[in-house]
């Protein structure tokens, strides 16, 4: 069977890429048409068209241009890694859709009859924006798993737990008490006690949630619970801790 060629009004027009585009891969060298016609117009053949397919694959992955050429240099002519890499990508679009129809759900159902002020809106999407900056679709599954292991209740316990502990720490700092004093060196253990059941002591979790306290700053990043001040307090007793 003849192989089909294609010219680069044709193929622009059948995969919706723009002939300027074609004419760009080709100046850079990443896709070069394999044949010419006698006038010299460019004819891509089905190889060519694979190469195209892994071009806009991996920039679909967030990849420039520069490390795609790498990506298909270190590759090789197997169209095969690119199409598991895209598998993957899809396969983590998939869970985090799923994840935010059961977050929409979960909101949906705590609506009621009585409707609910545009702010509850406002704050949950300014903190589903947050968490998916921070963490990767893999820690957000374990994240959801662990809230539904916890379930309704265990969940209003652990934010009752937090709310007791930061409270008694913020006791303690305008008491003007030293970190390192054994009461307050007991409530930074349950500090680190309670990150620990928060995270699953899963180490990535755990550098997430720092980063994210540290580029969102405290305050912003625990929705008000806790302030730059009182986080600095818990720190040094944190700190006192670990030189024991």
């Amino acid at each position: 069977m003849d192989e089909r060629r294609f010219k680069v009004g044709e193929l622009a027009r059948a995969t919706g890429l723009s002939v300027r585009a074609l004419h760009h891969y080709d100046e850079l060298g990443l896709l070069v048409p394999s044949e010419r016609t006698g006038g010299g117009h460019r004819l891509y053949g089905e190889d060519d068209v694979r190469r195209i397919y892994r071009i806009v694959a991996l920039r679909s992955l967030g990849l420039s241009l520069e490390e795609v050429r790498a990506a298909l240099e270190a590759e090789g002519p197997d169209v095969r890694v690119t199409l598991r890499r895209h598998l993957e990508r899809l396969d983590e679009e998939i869970a985090e859709r799923r994840r935010l129809r059961r977050r929409v759900a979960r909101i949906l159902g705590a609506l009621g009859d009585g409707g609910a002020p545009v702010t509850e809106f406002i704050e949950t999407i300014e903190r589903m924006t947050m968490t998916e900056r921070y963490y990767t679709p893999e820690q957000l599954e374990q994240l959801e798993r662990r809230r539904q292991e916890l379930g309704e209740e265990g969940m209003a316990k652990a934010q009752q737990e937090w709310a007791g502990l930061i409270a008694a720490v913020r006791a303690e700092q305008e008491a003007g008490t030293d970190p390192g004093h054994p009461r307050v060196q007991e409530l930074a253990r349950r500090w680190r006690a309670l990150i620990e059941r928060f995270t699953g002591g899963d180490p990535g979790i755990r550098a997430s949630l720092q980063r994210m306290y540290e580029e969102q700053g405290p305050e912003r990043a625990s929705r008000g619970m806790v302030d730059p001040e009182l986080m600095a307090y818990i720190g040094r007793a944190q700190a006192a801790l670990d030189a024991e």
